[in-house]
């Protein structure tokens, strides 16, 4: 979705890129505020599966189906009736991934009080996104370099991809069925069902201010590298004149490079801290970005690899970084209130995550369009003006290196350290941790 939607849009379905980055904005709004609803019920759900794995289970249905719809848009004869057929396709979507990523990252949370424990934790995680970006991004460019770019090409890459999505998420249902997990408290198993106090909620997040900080950076964060990947779609096939395999190439090194550089991270934030080893990555990943503006026709496969290995290492350091920095901030505010209120603060976090993401497809959409980006019905770019090309250059240079130095200034205001953490976690009453019952049952 995240590499090839947009492109599929505009140069398989013949809609504008303004009208497709503003389709997939709004669908990103919906999906934000739909986050913190998820992530509120799911605090206070119950059932014998515990609060989290129903939602699980329901996203994977869902976002298979999304897939399947979008790639495999039926020819209605009209772009007013396809635009409304592919914005129902991506709210489906879009509703799946929130009822999966809300409760997963609760999970995670919620099942150890050992801050190490979480960021190994958090880097298993990251282990799992790198796996979904390989089969996600890499193989589905790979085939359509081999089989075409035609229509019928992406539907046969969206069923194969919603076939592995389904499965992995079955299994997933499966193995987490004795997983650690907490119930919700006594006085939020009285409240009655759908009852969610939601600006409530959102409230006492926002209040807790090393989450604030983490939130803006994170805004910051996914503006860079949500308008960088959207773009790179367009970026090789407009400017580096090169296929769809290279594409994918690019992603698997990345990926790779990503995978084999947990470790690092994971062993930096012990020693370094998790802050800095946060801004590092940040530094790294935006001066990678910067070094597209040297490249162009026949840039050598050497170039585009070490950019992708490089922006593999940096980025799986800011994954693993950020949401093990979140996951402190959210411990943070258990011992110092003696509530749960995991998945509120995974809502929060998403609702970020999709608005910044709205805003920078939706930035993206109308700078290409303002620019005489051409759309096309033919699955191959139409022939673009430099302007056109001047624009796909900057979204994918300078635009995500700025998008990095806002992230970078936000973190030098970061006080939550593991000192600080430690101490609360000390002064606290033992009883704030009652022992996990694996039945997820209140104990």
């Amino acid at each position: 979705m995240t590499v090839l939607g947009l492109r599929f849009m505009t140069d398989s379905l013949a809609i504008s890129a303004g009208t497709a980055g503003l389709i997939f904005a709004l669908v990103k709004i919906y999906d934000g505020f739909l986050d913190p609803t998820v992530g509120a019920w799911s605090d206070r759900f119950q059932s014998k599966w515990g609060r989290r794995l129903p939602f699980l289970f329901a996203g994977g249905l869902a976002m298979p189906l999304g897939v399947v719809m979008l790639f495999g848009a039926p020819d209605v004869g009209s772009v007013l009736l396809t635009e409304a057929f592919v914005t129902l396709a991506l709210i489906i979507h879009a509703s799946g991934y929130t009822l999966m990523t809300i409760p997963g990252f609760a999970m995670v949370v919620e099942s150890s009080t050992d801050p190490d424990e979480r960021a190994r934790l958090m880097a298993w995680r990251t282990y799992g996104n790198a796996v979904g970006t390989l089969l996600g991004s890499t193989l589905p460019t790979w085939l359509l370099g081999m089989i075409g770019p035609g229509r019928q090409s992406h539907l046969i890459l969206a069923v194969l991809v919603g076939a592995i999505v389904f499965v992995a998420t079955t299994a997933a249902v499966r193995l987490l069925r004795d997983a650690p997990r907490t119930a919700p408290s006594a006085e939020a198993a009285r409240k009655p069902r759908g009852r969610f106090e939601l600006w409530r909620q959102l409230v006492v997040v926002w209040a807790n201010k090393p989450f604030q900080i983490l939130a803006i950076a994170h805004v910051f964060l996914l503006f860079g590298t949500v308008i960088g990947s959207a773009t790179l779609a367009y970026f090789t096939r407009v400017v580096l004149k090169v296929g769809d395999a290279t594409l994918g190439t690019y992603f698997m090194l990345s990926t790779v490079a990503m995978v084999l550089s947990m470790p690092a991270w994971v062993l930096g934030s012990r020693h370094l801290g998790r802050k800095a080893c946060y801004m590092i990555a940040l530094a790294v990943y935006g001066a990678n970005h910067l070094t597209w503006l040297l490249a162009g026709p026949g840039e050598s496969t050497l170039g585009i690899g070490a950019r992708a290995l490089v922006g593999g290492f940096a980025g799986g350091g800011m994954i693993l970084c950020a949401y093990a920095l979140l996951s402190d901030a959210v411990r943070y505010d258990f011992v110092r209130s003696g509530e749960r209120r995991e998945g509120a603060f995974a809502g929060i976090t998403t609702l970020l995550d999709k608005l910044s993401s709205a805003a920078s497809l939706a930035a993206l959409g109308a700078f290409l369009s303002a620019m005489g980006y051409v759309s096309s019905a033919s699955g191959a770019s139409g022939a673009q003006g430099a302007d056109a090309e001047w624009a796909i250059m900057m979204c994918e240079s300078v635009i995500p290196a700025l998008a990095m130095a806002g992230a970078f200034i936000t973190m030098c205001f970061y006080r939550l350290d593991a000192g600080e953490l430690a101490l609360a976690e000390t002064t606290a009453a033992p009883a704030l941790d009652p022992a996990v019952d694996p039945t997820g049952e209140p104990t």
